[in-house]
């Protein structure tokens, strides 16, 4: 790392994460006796324009405010800094050692029974009920901002959601309006917080989704809802849980907020009542000995069941064969609408085909698609998400999942699932796409040689793809290797002429160029 101080006193020795505009650093603080370790967030808003930077000072000055207080409870990071230098902004925390509950707690591999589930509502509420004191949101809660810590094995909550707001405020293009995107994560992230509108409860929500993932192995984008409720739909695929603690976690994450436990005392009211109560569990298997006794066939009831079983397929079948028809028919219409650019006529031809045919993955993909069009990133994820549910090795389904959280600047997550689209990609065309996306993003955050790979592999399996060497050319540009950066736009313009960012990036190129040999001379 550099040897150059954060405000003549933080020294970085590690970097934590980088997320769009936000990078975490564990740092060193030189002014203290032992030089302990601090965790430093650097904030730097999308735009220097005079407007958005007073805007982000007093945003980060009131959640300084706001976390100094929130410092005073044990089980949230104390802040000991806040600075502003060069017009970014830093927060210095309290270090907490330990592992989030994403790595080895909320996996896959370790169900939660109902008593780890009762033991982590009561401790994480029992936080939030201080934040929630305080008039303060989270707005992320998820296992990767829980810190189980070393020292005493006590949850602490990390990454509050609002510094996030300093980071990813921009303008609206040709007005001096501020521009905003939802914070949170979707998945965790409750209906109204979706649309901008967060309130206490959603965070309730989010903590309900947490426990629902512990509790079945499933992220929650990956667990359906019922289409005419829009409820998750969650409890078949847990046993024995307690029916009070799945009615409780029912209660917390319902779609409408108005339907959801209003506040944190009331979760709480509840789940102790529970413990009063005899243990009614559901998903229970009966007996043997409530089983009932299974009498032997004849040779005449055995043929004459074999006929009903033949006409009760038939009849089954009839039915689901016109609704496949029926859903590929409003597939093909959303195909069409994509075509004409008529993405409303578009989704509502996909939403009518998921409806009828629940597992069709290309339908919930194209569907994703059309949302992206529409703007609407976090449901564009959704759907996406589906179609991974029911097609896991599918990986345009994945593309289009990374694409939707790119759009929401998670390029960290979208890292991943192009890495998964890579993974199951089927043909040369899926790979190609799915390494494609991955370039854009890794320049997105600045990691730039690792993006030229990316995109070499692209051009491994697609060597006229045009877009590719474009997309190389701009990493090559960033990383000042203007030579090479040209040749490889010119390659660009070879196979695709008339592509105006590649002609506007040779200009750059050109122009650079220009620049270096007047200044050797």
């Amino acid at each position: 790392m550099s040897d150059e101080l954060i405000g003549g006193r933080y020294q970085v020795i590690d970097c934590l994460r980088k997320t769009g505009f936000c990078e975490t650093y564990v740092a060193r603080d030189n002014q203290l006796p032992n030089n302990p370790r601090c965790v430093v967030k650097k904030l730097q808003p999308q735009s220097n324009e005079k407007f958005i930077l007073e805007t982000a000072r007093r945003l980060f000055d009131n959640e300084a405010r706001v976390l100094y207080k929130l410092g005073n409870h044990p089980q949230i990071p104390r802040l000991l800094a806040h600075l502003e230098v060069e017009k970014q902004f830093y927060l210095v925390q309290e270090f907490i050692e330990g592992k989030d509950l994403a790595q080895v707690e909320i996996v896959p591999s370790n169900l939660w029974h109902g008593k780890q589930a009762m033991a982590f509502l009561e401790e994480i509420l029992e936080i939030l009920a201080f934040v929630h004191q305080n008039q303060v949101i989270h707005r992320d809660i998820k296992p990767s901002n829980l810190i189980r810590r070393v020292t005493d094995g006590k949850i602490v909550l990390i990454d509050f959601g609002a510094v996030k707001e300093i980071s990813n405020m921009t303008l609206t293009e040709g007005r001096g309006n501020l521009l905003t995107v939802a914070i949170g994560t979707p998945g965790y992230m409750s209906a109204e917080q979706q649309r901008g509108d967060p309130r206490l409860n959603s965070d309730i929500y989010a903590v309900g989704m947490t426990v629902i993932q512990a509790m079945t192995g499933f992220h929650p984008d990956q667990l359906p809802r019922d289409r005419q409720t829009g409820e998750i739909c969650w409890r078949e695929r847990i046993r024995n849980c307690n029916l009070g603690l799945a009615d409780i976690i029912d209660k917390m994450v319902r779609n409408d907020f108005r339907e959801r436990y209003q506040n944190i005392n009331e979760v709480l009211s509840d789940l102790k009542k529970l413990k009063q109560k005899p243990n009614q569990r559901f998903n229970q298997q009966p007996s043997p000995k409530n089983q009932p006794s299974v009498q032997p066939f004849s040779s005449k009831s055995l043929l004459w069941a074999t006929i009903v079983s033949l006409l009760s397929i038939i009849a089954l079948l009839g039915p689901r064969v016109i609704n496949v028809l029926r859903a590929i028919n409003h597939y093909n219409s959303g195909n069409q609408f994509l075509h004409e650019n008529k993405y409303e006529e578009a989704f509502e031809a996909f939403d009518r085909a998921v409806d009828i045919q629940p597992d069709f993955a290309l339908a919930w993909t194209n569907r994703g698609y059309a949302l992206g069009q529409l703007k609407k990133y976090v449901d564009k994820f959704s759907s996406c998400a589906q179609a991974t549910y029911h097609e896991p090795e599918f990986a345009e389904a994945w593309n289009c999942r990374g694409l939707a959280r790119e759009r929401l600047k998670q390029y960290e997550d979208a890292l991943k699932e192009y890495n998964q689209a890579i993974e199951v990609a089927a043909d040369d065309n899926q790979s190609s796409r799915a390494f494609y996306n991955k370039g854009q993003v890794l320049i997105k955050m600045g990691r730039y040689e690792e993006a030229i790979e990316a995109t070499q592999e692209v051009l491994g399996l697609q060597p006229d793809y045009f877009l590719a060497w474009t997309q190389k050319c701009r990493a090559l540009y960033e990383l000042k290797q203007y030579q090479d950066a040209k040749t490889n736009c010119e390659i660009s313009l070879s196979i695709e002429q008339n592509y105006q960012p590649t002609i506007k990036m040779l200009e750059e190129i050109d122009l650079k160029l220009r620049q270096e040999q007047n200044l050797g001379q």
